[in-house]
């Protein structure tokens, strides 16, 4: 069983006014000593946490868990069709570059050489049924 003992002390408190302005003594001073510029945004976000309710809180913290997750996902596609992309056009591209480099060099010297012939038997000339333009095999 529960004993309630009622206490008066009327020394400590003379009537309700005295508390009221003891009350609001306190008050000032904490509001004296608050400093809003000493604060960092860390503890001003900590202060936030307890007006947003946690059911929200939950969603927001999970919705920014599914954003990351689907963006990390992405970036991941994406670097490995960029590696596929750049490693098949160094295979492939880059040799085919370079034979097709060859051949139209080849072509110069072929057309130089029917020009330094020609130069040399002007009485001559071009022979008749010879091509003006030299075309490689396959185009």
């Amino acid at each position: 069983m529960v004993n309630i003992v009622e206490v008066n002390d009327n020394e400590d408190w003379s009537d309700s006014s005295s508390v009221a302005s003891s009350l609001e003594d306190s008050e000032e001073k904490e509001l004296a000593l608050y400093d809003p510029s000493a604060e960092t945004i860390r503890e001003r976000l900590a202060a936030l946490k307890d007006m947003v309710p946690p059911s929200t809180r939950q969603a927001v913290a999970d919705s920014f868990a599914t954003t990351a997750s689907w963006a990390k996902w992405t970036g991941s596609k994406i670097g490995s069709a960029a590696w596929i992309v750049t490693t098949s056009a160094l295979v492939v591209g880059l040799p085919l570059m370079l034979s097709i480099e060859g051949e139209a060099a080849i072509v110069a010297q072929e057309k130089e050489y029917l020009g330094a012939q020609a130069a040399q038997n002007p009485q001559f000339g071009a022979a008749p049924n010879a091509p003006t333009t030299v075309v490689p095999a396959g185009f």
